[in-house]
This record gives C-alpha cells, sequence and structure tokens, in this order.
C-alpha cells in the first residue's frame, strides 16, 4: 500500500512539473513615418533559457498574435528595409499587448547612427 500511495504522490508531482502556462503575446509593427502594419515582417520569441526554442509568426494587417509558454524571451522582429528590432520580453501573464512598435527603415536608422556619432565627438 505505501509503494503505491508513494508512487501517485509522484507522478501526481511530476504531472503538474511539466504543466506550463501558456500566454499570448500580440503587436502591431509600424514604419515611424506611417500607419500602415509591415505586412510580412517576421516575428520571432526565442526562449532565453534554450535558444533552440522559438515561435514565429508572420505579421498581417492587424499585426501579429503569438502564443508561447511562459517565461523570458527575446523578441526579434525582422523585414526587408528595416532594421531589425530587439527586445528581451518576459511572459509572465496570460495576455500580453506590445501596442504599437515603432520601426526604422535602413535610412532612418543610418540617419540616427550618424547623429549620434557626431553628439558623441562634440
Amino acid at each position: 500500500m505505501k509503494k503505491i500511495f508513494t508512487t501517485i504522490i509522484a507522478l501526481t508531482f511530476a504531472g503538474t512539473s511539466f504543466a506550463q502556462s501558456l500566454a499570448a503575446v500580440s503587436g502591431l509593427p509600424l514604419p515611424k513615418k506611417s500607419g500602415d502594419a509591415i505586412v510580412g515582417a517576421l516575428v520571432t520569441f526565442t526562449s532565453e533559457w534554450d535558444k533552440s526554442l522559438k515561435y514565429q509568426r508572420k505579421v498581417d494587417s492587424d499585426g501579429f498574435r503569438v502564443v508561447l509558454p511562459q517565461g523570458g524571451y527575446i523578441l526579434t522582429i525582422e523585414a526587408e528595409g528595416y532594421e531589425t528590432y530587439y527586445h528581451e520580453i518576459d511572459v509572465d501573464q496570460p495576455n500580453i499587448d506590445l501596442e504599437v512598435i515603432t520601426m526604422l527603415t535602413l535610412e532612418q536608422a543610418a540617419a540616427r547612427d550618424e547623429k549620434n556619432k557626431r553628439r558623441a565627438a562634440r
């Protein structure tokens, strides 16, 4: 009887340790000087503890929505002609809305970098 009870307890804890809460993360990547979503941009959430664990979606006209296990992630958004967007995010709630994510074109990013370079030289 003691072995059966111990086995039941062990199985109960094993099942709960593997259960993970899921979360939905959404956002709307927009160019800095336009109101339209960057349709086709690739959104990737890479787990901070296991770099091989990635969740990806393409942006549509409404933005993106990704369902993933709660935890720490590096969010990247890549689109042709735009600077890659990076953001560390702790997914610890059932629903996270990142709202508008402003992305710079490569030309805008180069102008920003040049401006910062001139400021640093002063």
